[in-house]
């Protein structure tokens, strides 16, 4: 059994948000997950925007602000870590928005999911630099589209965490998602529908 005050990572989050059951087959059962054609070429994309938006400018009411990239962000009081595509600095407002770079079409609404990984960073950005984030973005990186996402309610992912660490620490298997077209990629359906 995995130790209860292991980090939690922004992947573990996703996941969640995904299926409750991946957690269950990569903390309890100890199965890695695959990591998909999708996923590589999202880092190569992610390499690519890093390069652009050193040059340019990612938000234009922002300009001059300070970037960093690929910061792992770590808080002990949590158990949480995480790896940043991005974050910008706003020294006057004592503020900081973590930008998320995604290789895909910028959809009608944010997915949960991205919208639990901006909050998590969040959550960690706060911890770490001791600034307020209220708020982030997405880079839309095929349809070229900023979308700046809300985070004044960072607390829904401490009751998150619960839920993860819950099953991680009863080792019960979880229910599976209810939406169907999920299991069709995922590396652990053979498994999970043989249960």
């Amino acid at each position: 059994m995995q130790m209860i005050n292991d980090n939690l990572s922004a992947k573990d989050f996703l996941n969640y948000a995904y299926c409750p059951r991946i957690i269950y087959f990569m903390h309890v059962l100890k199965i890695p997950q695959e990591t998909t054609k999708k996923e590589f070429k999202g880092r190569e994309k992610y390499d690519e925007f890093k390069s652009k938006s050193r040059r340019t400018k990612i938000i234009k009411d922002f300009p001059k602000f300070k970037k960093i990239y690929n910061t792992r962000l770590e808080s002990k009081e949590h158990g949480f870590q995480t790896l940043t595509d991005c974050i910008i600095f706003d020294d006057s407002k004592k503020e900081a928005y973590p930008i998320q770079a995604k290789y895909s079409f910028k959809p009608r609404k944010v997915y949960i999911t991205q919208r639990y990984q901006l909050m998590f960073e969040g959550v960690l950005i706060e911890d770490t630099f001791k600034l307020k984030v209220p708020f982030g973005f997405i880079k839309f990186l095929k349809s070229n589209s900023l979308v700046k996402v809300d985070l004044s309610n960072k607390q829904e992912i401490f009751a998150i965490a619960d839920e993860i660490r819950n099953i991680i620490k009863n080792e019960e298997i979880p229910e599976m998602t209810p939406y169907k077209k999920r299991c069709v990629d995922c590396c652990y359906k053979k498994i999970c529908w043989g249960l």
